[in-house]
């Protein structure tokens, strides 16, 4: 280094003056010049300083974690610096900024992830911002309502990434929950919602994960979880049903009140099963397609493939017979009414109803044979039954709710028929229903008393009354009933007259009993001389009757004698 320090002096100087040295008090010492070789001590303190500044700024970068982008809807409740992401509520992340797309459309926020982030940063992995939500579930989210709201992760194994879509909505389930996942294709969703509860026998064992519409867009694919354990119970032969809410169904039957719980009742849900009868096997792998029936219902009905269609013709009215209604035998059902129509036959102008059913020959058992009647001929069988007597008829099914089924049974009584098989469906033969044949009885009774002469009949009735009025207000009929009267008022007086007579005389007829009593009487004597006489009379019967046999066969000895007799 060059040190710039110099001496002060005029420009009059003379240098070889100042060479020379001055000894006077006032004299200032000339400064020497000298020109440095090494490098200055001062230098090192911005090296340290750049040296550990390097280091630090090394030692940040590999510390800090990967940064990532997910894009949300909208950006409520986020804060640059401030939200955390968290997984399971540690921290794994800090939100950095939260800016608007180039379109506008959605808001994208930048994140910082820890270090260790990094390996669990897939393209499977799910982001969503937590916040206090009410749903079918329940409620969610609380927490936040004193710490603020937070990202959350849901890490899944994949390819990886670091730009993300953000989901609208929480995930019901967690990518650690274990379990499995099956598809349910229904015809409407009806009460079910994200977070409807599937239960197994009454007891809750997963959740409805999500819904939308299947790839022919007339169906709905309903996602939903199960829970292990309970997911081995699922199995190929399984059937879900629609457990929402509170269903009342008023048909034939009755009215029915169904409610799986009182959390279906209020948020929907499915309830599934495994028939007793099916052949135990290996729970269905995930993924599996199973059909959403309507109700319980529905489920047993499901199980009887085979319907063999008929048709029965109705004359009457058919209000009340509706679609779905039973078709029974003895009270049994054994099948369903597909349709009613209505059918005008032009020619004759006469009006028929055809009704559709089905008959279910799984319902049956069939004995005495070892083929099944309906496998190949599911016609002839019936065609029999028919001949018997086996008719059609419209019964009440409630009498709350007014609706009808159709009956099988045999009338003896019908008219002869046969099964009609005229190139559409076979027709079964039908009879009258009770109601319209008493209606029927109920006219015909009519008809007759309007056929009687009611008006003559009245008259004369009205003449008849009449002629009695005038009878009982004739001076004759007035007369009568004083006599009357004075009669009935005599023969009070004689009964009381009789009734005062009466001791006397029942004292006198007590003691004539008692002395008839004493002469007749088992132990009296007139009845002990009564039997001696009886006695002495029949042996002299017996005498007279042995003399009159002798006599009748000797009848020489009334000229011998007693000694003839005697010698006899």
């Amino acid at each position: 280094m060059t040190d710039h320090r110099q001496s002060t002096h005029s420009p009059g100087d003379d240098p070889a003056r100042r060479a020379t040295p001055r000894h006077d008090a006032d004299a200032v010492p000339d400064a020497e010049v000298r020109t440095s070789r090494g490098i200055s001590i001062v230098w090192l303190v911005p090296l340290v300083a750049a040296v550990v500044g390097i280091w630090l700024a090394y030692t940040t970068l590999q510390e800090r974690g990967p940064t990532i982008t997910i894009t949300f809807d909208d950006a409520e409740g986020l804060e640059a610096g401030k939200t955390k992401v968290k997984f399971k509520d540690v921290e794994v992340g800090t939100v950095e900024s939260v800016r608007l797309s180039e379109d506008l459309k959605h808001i994208v926020v930048t994140a910082e992830m820890v270090k260790d982030a990094e390996a669990y940063l897939t393209e499977g992995t799910r982001f969503w911002v937590v916040s206090p939500r009410l749903g079918a579930g329940g409620v969610s989210g609380l927490g936040t309502l004193l710490s603020g709201v937070y990202i959350g992760v849901d890490p899944k194994p994949g390819a990886a990434a670091t730009s993300f879509v953000g989901l609208a909505e929480p995930p019901l389930i967690t990518s650690d929950t274990p379990g499995r996942q099956y598809t349910l294709r229904a015809t409407t969703r009806g009460s079910i919602a994200r977070g409807s509860s599937v239960y197994f026998r009454g007891i809750e064992v997963g959740q409805v994960v999500d819904y939308a519409l299947a790839d022919d867009n007339q169906s709905l694919d309903i996602q939903v979880f199960i829970q292990a354990p309970h997911d081995q119970l699922v199995e190929k032969d399984s059937r879900f049903w629609n457990a929402s809410g509170f269903r009342v169904a008023m048909s034939a039957s009755g009215v029915q009140v169904e409610t799986e719980s009182v959390q279906a009742l209020l948020a929907g849900g499915i309830a599934f099963d495994t028939p007793m009868s099916a052949t135990p096997g290996e729970p269905s792998p995930e993924g599996t397609v199973f059909p959403l029936y309507d109700s319980y219902e529905t489920v047993t009905q499901s199980g009887f493939t085979t319907k063999v269609p008929y048709v029965v013709q109705f004359d009457e009215s058919v209000r009340g017979l509706t679609a779905g209604a039973p078709v029974e035998f003895r009270g049994m059902r054994v099948g369903t009414v597909n349709d009613i129509g209505l059918q005008i036959d032009v020619a004759t102008e006469s009006v028929r109803i055809p009704v559709s059913i089905e008959i279910e020959p799984q319902r049956f058992a069939f004995t005495g044979t070892d083929q099944n009647p309906y496998d190949d001929t599911p016609y002839v069988l019936m065609e029999k039954l028919v001949e018997r007597g086996l008719r059609a008829q419209l019964q009440s099914g409630n009498l709350l709710t007014g609706a009808l089924l159709v009956d099988l049974g045999f009338h003896p009584a019908a008219e002869p028929a046969k099964l009609i098989r005229n190139g559409g469906y076979p027709e079964i033969p039908t009879v009258p229903s009770e109601i319209d044949a008493l209606t029927t009885s109920v006219s015909g009774v009519l008809t007759e008393l309007a056929a009687l002469p009611l008006a003559d009949l009245v008259q004369e009735l009205r003449t008849t009354v009449q002629g009695v009025n005038q009878l009982m207000t004739s001076p004759q009929t007035t007369q009568t009933l004083e006599a009357l009267t004075v009669t009935a008022t005599e023969l009070q007086a004689l009964v009381r007259t009789i009734d005062q007579q009466m001791g006397p005389l029942m004292v006198q007829a007590l003691g004539t009993l008692a002395s008839a009593e004493a002469m007749v009487g088992s132990n009296s004597q007139t009845r002990y001389d009564l039997d001696a006489l009886l006695k002495e009379l029949a042996g002299a019967a017996r005498s007279i009757r042995v003399f009159a046999d002798y006599l009748e066969r000797h009848p020489e000895a009334l000229l011998r004698g007693k000694s003839g007799f005697a010698s006899q």
